[in-house]
């Protein structure tokens, strides 16, 4: 794995008290997302050693083709089981009471049932609240080690579906990088990949008329915006790395969780909730 990777995996567990300081209205979710960070970084360490055999050999071809580079519905999931069971135990530790009963029913759950839970909610995106953000946490640091066997231009692929895995973004952000100045990227709710979207284009239907788009942020933190669409009445957060140069984009989006409940207050529909189902 590169080590860019790796280390932001890492530094994001520094960031946690920061944002809890920050917002504080956000801290009990923060604590779960950093015992499920600690979780996920094991995980990532340990695939460092282990690196299970994935066929990418259409990967390119099918990124060629606009296709995501993974057919998640042709994982073969079983090697990693050992970490979702770590997962269901992580979260009837730390979670709240939904999410402890919900942890316990999987894990009475025998190994094909899991699989097969697993499996329709990779193929169609679908699951309960408690149990997407289970297979989530467990399937993110397991895809996030795949991802990082695979190759594509950031700048080429634009489209609002991850280049990887297909599923969509949860979060984007603006920095400087080797594509340009403050060029804006989107990062998957699953597999956390990156790419580059146009900056002021809608995520979800594509619209760039100015007068139908509206940004939104909150007092106190105004590296984090709201991209609001009029037009198709969703919106995704942007986070400005310029401003806040340690910011973790996909952290950022969890802490600021009152910009989600303020939106949906407004019948705006994020394009794709984070891990926690904001």
């Amino acid at each position: 794995m590169k080590v860019f990777k790796q280390k932001e995996r890492e530094f994001a567990l520094q960031r946690i008290p920061v944002l809890k300081e920050r917002f504080p209205e956000a801290e009990e979710i923060l604590s779960f997302a950093e015992c499920l960070l600690r979780f996920q970084n094991c995980v990532l360490e340990d695939l460092l050693e282990k690196y299970p055999k994935v066929d990418l050999s259409s990967a390119e071809a099918r990124i060629e083709k606009g296709k995501p580079a993974l057919r998640l519905k042709h994982l073969d999931l079983r090697p990693y089981l050992g970490y979702l069971r770590e997962a269901l135990v992580k979260a009837s530790e730390c979670g709240t009471e939904s999410i402890r009963e919900g942890a316990r029913f999987l894990l009475s759950q025998p190994e094909e049932e899991l699989i097969s839970l697993t499996g329709y909610f990779l193929e169609n995106q679908m699951a309960d609240d408690v149990s997407r953000m289970i297979f989530m946490a467990w399937l993110q640091p397991v895809l996030y080690s795949i991802s990082d066997r695979i190759s594509f231009t950031r700048d080429q692929w634009l489209r609002n579906f991850c280049p990887v895995c297909g599923f969509k973004p949860s979060v984007s952000f603006l920095m400087d990088s080797e594509e340009g100045e403050g060029v804006r990227f989107l990062r998957c709710s699953l597999c956390l990949t990156d790419w580059v979207y146009v900056r002021t284009m809608c995520v979800n239907c594509g619209n760039v008329e100015d007068d139908k788009m509206d940004y939104f942020m909150e007092r106190g933190a105004d590296y984090i915006q709201l991209q609001v669409c009029r037009k198709c009445k969703h919106y995704i957060k942007v986070v400005d790395l310029r401003k806040e140069g340690l910011a973790v984009p996909d952290l950022e989006d969890i802490a600021s969780v009152a910009l989600d409940l303020w939106a949906q207050e407004r019948d705006y529909t994020k394009i794709e909730r984070n891990i926690f189902g904001y």
